[in-house]
């Protein structure tokens, strides 16, 4: 015997993902800096690594580029269309200032095993400040779990070797199976 639903049950389960839909993406809209809200043209790679992860099939993204050409927008961006489309995962953008507050004495263990385990975990501005040592061994940790259950981490960066700060164990976890992207360009903060 096969089981129908009721009208009313179906209407019910619209109106509650249409607002589990509302609520996610105000979460996403309140974090995401007022200054990366504006419109603009996302990186058809890009988009399509957003396809990814709302399949569960994303890798690591790594988005390179010069200062203001868009690669934090780019990861607000695709994660904003992700959750649009569907995507129920959980979020954290963890800025340079972040990642300092979360590895500087005494380490925030808390903020790091959320790093870990966090559906997705992106590292913004990665390499715009001096790693030390204690920070890579911090990072490794968090990059190392995650690539083991195959979370995916994206980095910001304008650095183009990822191994001279980082070392090659951790610059080869975050490569592996990532989408990579250069993005050029003027710096778009130049022309407010």
């Amino acid at each position: 015997m096969t089981e129908t639903r009721e009208p009313v049950e179906e209407l019910l389960d619209a109106e509650w993902r249409a607002d589990r839909l509302a609520l996610r993406l105000n979460t996403i809209r309140a974090q995401r800096p007022p200054q990366l809200s504006h419109q603009g043209v996302l990186d058809q790679r890009i988009a399509a690594w957003s396809a990814e992860l709302v399949a569960r099939r994303a890798g690591n993204l790594v988005v390179v580029g010069d200062v203001g050409v868009g690669k934090t927008w780019s990861v607000w961006e695709a994660l904003d269309r992700a959750v649009r489309a569907g995507w129920l995962g959980g979020f954290k953008v963890a800025t340079s200032a972040d990642w300092q507050d979360a590895t500087a004495p005494p380490v925030d263990r808390e903020q790091l095993r959320a790093m870990r385990v966090v559906d997705f975990l992106a590292l913004d501005d990665l390499g715009s400040f001096r790693i030390n040592d204690w920070q890579r061994e911090c990072l490794l940790s968090v990059v190392d779990e995650r690539w083991q259950h195959g979370l995916p981490t994206a980095i910001t960066t304008n650095m183009r070797k990822l191994s001279e700060p980082l070392g090659d164990r951790l610059a080869s976890r975050l490569r592996d199976g990532a989408t990579v992207i250069a993005l050029s360009g003027a710096d778009r903060r130049k022309g407010r």
